[in-house]
């Protein structure tokens, strides 16, 4: 199982258990006057936010386990995503019975917000899975997309290409989703790589570094692997 999904869902599990324990925790809660206050039913809502930041929590971590084990990594990866905004709107939309009509008025504007929030969300995925370009030329060699960079021709080393890489131990700042890797990520024996992957059975173009580091990059399409390897060579 992931680490990253791991943390993040006992982390969701804890906030459940603060919740409850200190309700002025609750965003939106903590900043009401005491009249306000008197108009929220505390106890209820603290009670719905503890089990749906539970459940959030035990959904990543047991679906993370489960779509890995029986073959769907695809939406293991989804998890974390559809997890976190399909239980706040519905803890959202459930907690509105716990205000007062007074108070239910003014927080129109949260889901105005929440709208605007998931709407960032899915388009910042999209882009993050959109296949890079790799423009090559005399002095560099241009990464485009989401973790995209420039990597000077003076400082690349050497360059492979392979039909496997060892196995990826941890993400460490970067977008997963299935075959599609996006970012930096440990592997076993290269240890801190960038990748940009499209695919998890095909050719992989590595490019090392005068410091050691290395950049490993595949398509859908192997030609295109191929023919990237080739410009470089």
């Amino acid at each position: 199982m992931g680490i990253i999904n791991l943390i993040i869902g006992l982390f969701f599990i804890g906030m459940g258990f603060l919740v409850k324990a200190f309700p002025n925790l609750i965003s939106g809660y903590n900043t009401m006057t005491k009249e306000e206050k008197e108009n929220v039913d505390i106890e209820s809502l603290s009670s719905l936010m503890k089990n749906s930041f539970i459940a959030i929590g035990v959904i990543i971590i047991v679906g993370t386990y489960f779509f890995n084990w029986i073959g769907f990594p695809i939406i293991a990866s989804l998890l974390i995503l559809t997890s976190i905004l399909g239980g706040v709107i519905i803890m959202i939309y459930k907690s509105r019975k716990f205000y007062s009509d007074k108070l239910n008025k003014k927080s129109k504007s949260a889901y105005v917000i929440l709208g605007i929030v998931i709407v960032f969300i899915f388009g910042t995925f999209y882009h993050s899975s959109r296949p890079v370009e790799v423009i090559i030329s005399k002095e560099s060699v241009i990464i485009s997309g989401s973790y995209g960079l420039e990597l000077p021709v003076k400082d690349i080393q050497e360059v492979r290409l392979v039909e496997k890489i060892p196995a990826i131990t941890l993400r460490k700042n970067g977008f997963s989703l299935g075959p599609i890797k996006k970012g930096h990520f440990n592997l076993e024996e290269y240890g801190n790589c960038r990748l940009f992957l499209h695919s998890d059975s095909n050719l992989y173009l590595i490019i090392i570094g005068k410091n050691g580091e290395k950049t490993i990059i595949n398509h859908e399409n192997k030609t295109q692997t191929e023919k990237e390897f080739k410009s470089l060579k």
